[in-house]
């Protein structure tokens, strides 16, 4: 190897990870690591900060102003089952640490596989490993709890207002079975908007984009997105998918995925989807939680 390749490896991990960088994303990093993060920075270490994997479209509330386009499914489905495991396996080979990866859906806990996609988790790889619920839904199945327990889980609670009873009753099933949960605060939601072009300008969505802060990958169906809205707005069919700005992860090498990943992860420009969003900008608006 020769330093020409030593020369361009160090330019790509220069403009990776700091030229255009989301320095919000540098900081939970040593929040979570402390000083021993920087390792994470070098060149052939891959720091992925915050994943979200939806395992099904069906939601119970299917609240009119979803973020994740939750009402907009005419036919919802479950994802299928082997290709959730196998996203996991592919995507859990190819970075050394996470910050947070969530399994979530729709309502996570209509699909009747999550103990198994909870099972394939690295929790030994992730600082974080939630599960987001409307509280509506108290799982029954004991095996479910067992993996829970194992896999060092935190239930996030959604706090809805037509939940407030069965939520009561989670709170207690969940502390009777020892696992961990969140409640957070009442408050209120970001409108998307709807998922139309909203005819912004290149220069409007790069400084959205710059606003956004919204950075949790969402990988659907073997293919990471740059954000939930991305995801499902390509998967409903309302957003064009644009090579380069997601990752075929069932289909790639390790190292492929680790590359492309990287840049995904660490993208400073605009994608497709923002232009059928209102997050980040001026229009945004706040909304009630939920139902």
């Amino acid at each position: 190897m020769g330093t020409k390749f030593f020369k361009n490896r160090l330019q790509q991990w220069w403009h990776s990870n700091f030229l255009f960088c989301d320095y919000s994303r540098l900081w939970r990093l040593f929040m979570y690591y402390g000083a021993s993060g920087v390792k994470y920075l070098l060149p052939w270490r891959f720091y992925l900060d915050y994943v979200e994997i939806p395992i099904t479209t069906r939601c119970n509330l299917r609240c009119p102003d979803c973020a994740n386009l939750m009402p907009l499914y005419n036919k919802p489905y479950d994802v299928d089952s082997d290709t959730v495991i196998h996203s996991i396996r592919k995507l859990s080979e190819c970075f050394d640490v996470c910050g947070q990866m969530r399994i979530l859906g729709g309502e996570p806990f209509l699909h009747a596989d999550l103990k198994r996609f909870v099972a394939e988790l690295p929790s030994h790889k992730c600082r974080k490993i939630s599960i987001p619920t409307n509280a509506t839904i108290i799982p029954q199945d004991p095996e479910l709890y067992e993996v829970l327990r194992q896999k060092n889980v935190v239930i996030v609670m959604g706090n809805y207002p037509s939940a407030a009873k069965t939520q009561q009753e989670l709170i207690a099933r969940l502390e009777l079975e020892g696992i961990k949960y969140e409640v957070p605060q009442p408050g209120t939601w970001i409108n998307y908007g709807e998922v139309e072009n909203h005819n912004h300008t290149l220069k409007e969505r790069t400084r959205q984009f710059a606003r956004c802060n919204l950075r949790s990958k969402s990988l659907l169906n073997g293919v990471m997105y740059y954000c939930p809205r991305h995801g499902h707005g390509c998967d409903l069919g309302l957003v064009d998918k644009i090579e380069g700005e997601f990752v075929d992860v069932l289909n790639n090498t390790a190292t492929q995925n680790r590359r492309q990943l990287q840049r995904l992860m660490w993208r400073h420009k605009p994608v497709e989807a923002c232009k059928y969003c209102l997050r980040g900008t001026d229009e945004a608006t706040r909304i009630s939680r939920g139902k």
